[in-house]
């Protein structure tokens, strides 16, 4: 058997890993491991639809702009952010103790097992990849009429899919050894910030960047330092990611030396928050939680009101993956008593901490009262996530967030009570507050129904 056909089972594999709760030590439902096909299937048709649309979405803007480069860093950050965020996932998940033996009893060389590993990762991007190099020099060319500027345009497109890939390998590496530095989690933050302010500003027509930024952002010079630099750099990058791909092969996951427990007779809540807090310091996907603060401070120097907002929805997605700090040790929770629901208000406790020091926060700036009107909304917002991940899991079916239009949707179900609440709240406080309140006691009640 060759790496060729191997790396679509193991693609398969890895969704049945996301998509089932496996990884959280519960036996998948025979319904979910059935799925698997139509889910790989969903995948590639749901990074099809999103890099389209980014592309799409870029080409108007560039009728606006007239420059292709700066326009497309709308689909630059889309593709940074899907690939680092999804991707994080991917290799957690690939990198499952589970896969691992499973492959072992192929006839593979071990090299042989992790070069399928890596293509049966490259697979969740295979598509999304494919539709931006292909589609974006046609629609520059199409809006624009330069082949001069399709071309500079298409080694931008691939400088940022080699880099991110590479990040996201890195991170992986990162993840499998439980240990992230705070680096990585500020950088992973700062696709996050970036991906939300820049839209904003590619609304200037004609706008092109001064010669000073060139070394940072050379696909925009239409010369000829502007053509050899970013040749170079996607030269560098291409590199790069061969190399971390060589090291993601070679790289051999470290046993832990036994640890000393200390038993002490404590609150099982004050456990669980202890054990939620050194689970936030190595995960990258969730660890992103921990620097909210200090964006939510930065951001309200320059737009006080703004930064609630965008508080909010990066608490709402952070509570996404916090499941994950439960891998693999599900099955003792529901063994423990009270186990579950000790693990479940661990962490809403953790985002209530998180937000009411955002509060303090606004509250400095001259913005409490509105942050404060939100805390309900983004309280029943945050627990209907918490509710979702849990309840995914404890029926079979996994994380389920594998793909963009997945996560988009996740998005939408979990900040659907914030926007009406905020909608409410510039037409009248009161139902904004009284909405709140009632969806956070309706959730309240069906997650101590629900969870035990």
């Amino acid at each position: 058997m060759n790496t060729e056909k191997i790396h679509n089972v193991v693609f398969k594999q890895i969704i049945y890993l996301m998509y089932t709760s496996r990884s959280f030590g519960i036996s998948p439902r025979a319904d979910m491991v059935s799925r698997v096909r139509r889910n790989a299937i969903t995948i590639k048709i749901s990074n099809i639809i999103a890099y389209t649309i980014a592309t799409l979405v870029s080409s108007f803007v560039i009728l606006v702009t007239k420059n292709a480069p700066i326009s497309l860093i709308f689909l630059d950050l889309i593709i940074f952010a899907n690939i680092i965020t999804t991707g994080l996932n991917v290799v957690f998940f690939a990198t499952n103790s589970d896969l691992k033996t499973f492959l072992l009893t192929l006839p593979l060389t071990e090299r042989e097992i992790n070069i399928a590993i890596i293509r049966g990762i490259f697979e969740f991007f295979l598509y999304g990849f494919l539709v931006s190099v292909i589609l974006t020099p046609i629609v520059v060319y199409a809006t624009t009429l330069s082949p001069f500027q399709a071309f500079m345009s298409e080694l931008e497109v691939l400088f940022f899919f080699f880099i991110s890939f590479s990040l996201m390998l890195i991170l992986g590496k990162k993840i499998r050894l439980g240990i992230a530095s705070t680096l990585f989690r500020i950088g992973t933050s700062l696709i996050w910030l970036l991906f939300v302010i820049l839209p904003y500003g590619l609304v200037f027509k004609d706008y092109s960047l001064p010669i000073y930024l060139l070394p940072i952002f050379p696909f925009d010079f239409f010369n000829i330092f502007g053509i050899i630099l970013s040749v170079v750099y996607v030269i560098l990058s291409l590199f790069l990611a061969y190399n971390q791909t060589i090291r993601f092969l070679s790289f051999r996951a470290i046993t832990k030396q036994s640890l000393k427990y200390t038993i002490r007779l404590e609150s099982p809540i004050i456990i669980y928050l202890y054990k939620d807090i050194r689970g936030l310091l190595r995960v990258p996907q969730a660890s992103f939680l921990l620097t909210i603060p200090v964006f939510a401070l930065i951001f309200s120097f320059f737009a006080p009101l703004y930064s609630i907002f965008y508080t909010i929805f990066m608490i709402t997605t952070s509570s996404i993956t916090l499941i994950l700090l439960e891998a693999s040790g599900m099955q003792l929770l529901l063994t423990l008593p009270s186990g579950l629901r000790s693990s479940y208000l661990s962490k809403f406790t953790l985002i209530t901490l998180i937000y009411l020091i955002d509060l303090l926060i606004f509250s400095f700036f001259g913005h409490g009262f509105t942050a404060l009107i939100l805390l309900p909304a983004t309280l029943a917002s945050v627990e209907l996530s918490l509710f979702i991940s849990y309840n995914n899991v404890l029926k079979g079916k996994g994380i389920r967030i594998a793909d963009p239009i997945s996560l988009i949707i996740r998005e939408i179900e979990i900040n659907s009570i914030v926007g009406i609440a905020s909608v409410l709240l510039y037409l009248n406080v009161y139902s904004s507050l009284i909405f709140s309140i009632i969806s956070l006691i309706l959730i309240t009640f069906l997650s101590f129904k629900k969870i035990k």
